[in-house]
């Protein structure tokens, strides 16, 4: 009887320890992205020891790109950082950061889930910015420079004919240094806070 008891309970053990195995390897991309972005330090506050020589600690997923301006300007962009230098990068302040609207492509599915967008304008000096990657959504910030923005309606913007964004407020002065940020689907990943951005006036070599 108690040989029964004792492989009943061996059993429950078993089974309850293959169903934690089964729920950590089957979590969401979003679930793990999570654990990333739970730090409770600023980019530029995790100590680590193997910055590269732009004093940035990449991890799984980390990319640059460029963002261009009219006047040949160009301006380098990392995405999803593990850790900035102090030394090289300081957090854009949330006065240069404005939310603008939401919306995206000019489909229906955009509409039914819109993006959130942000100006950001641009630090002067600034040769790169840094954003951690989103939070709530599966997937990274975008940026890019605007080159062409249309109103069609008093709550509606067109901006470089591509970014359809329902505006609820008056739009700000744009300038030249300005960039739109499209931070996705989730309001919770606010650019400035939860989304971090950083700039640097070091001249970065990126390969």
């Amino acid at each position: 009887m108690k040989v029964h008891i004792l492989g009943k309970i061996f059993i429950f053990i078993f089974l309850g320890f293959i169903s934690i195995l089964l729920w950590v390897n089957l979590r969401s991309p979003d679930d793990k992205r999570l654990d990333f972005c739970n730090s409770l330090k600023p980019l530029n506050q995790i100590e680590v020891k193997d910055y590269d020589n732009n004093g940035i600690k990449s991890r799984q997923g980390t990319f640059t790109t460029k963002v261009s301006f009219g006047d040949r300007r160009e301006l380098k962009v990392v995405i999803f950082p593990k850790a900035l230098s102090r030394n090289i990068w300081s957090k854009v302040s949330q006065s240069s950061i404005q939310y603008i609207g939401n919306g995206g492509d000019n489909n229906l599915q955009e509409w039914l889930s819109p993006d959130y967008f942000y100006l950001l304008e641009v630090p002067p000096q600034a040769t790169a910015l840094a954003f951690g990657r989103l939070c709530n959504r599966n997937g990274d910030v975008e940026v890019e420079s605007i080159k062409k923005l249309e109103k069609i309606s008093p709550t509606k913007i067109i901006i470089n004919d591509k970014i359809y964004l329902s505006v609820s407020s008056p739009l700000p002065t744009i300038k030249p240094y300005t960039v739109i940020v499209n931070t996705g689907s989730n309001r919770l990943d606010t650019l400035g806070t939860q989304t971090e951005v950083y700039f640097t006036k070091e001249n970065l070599k990126f390969e």
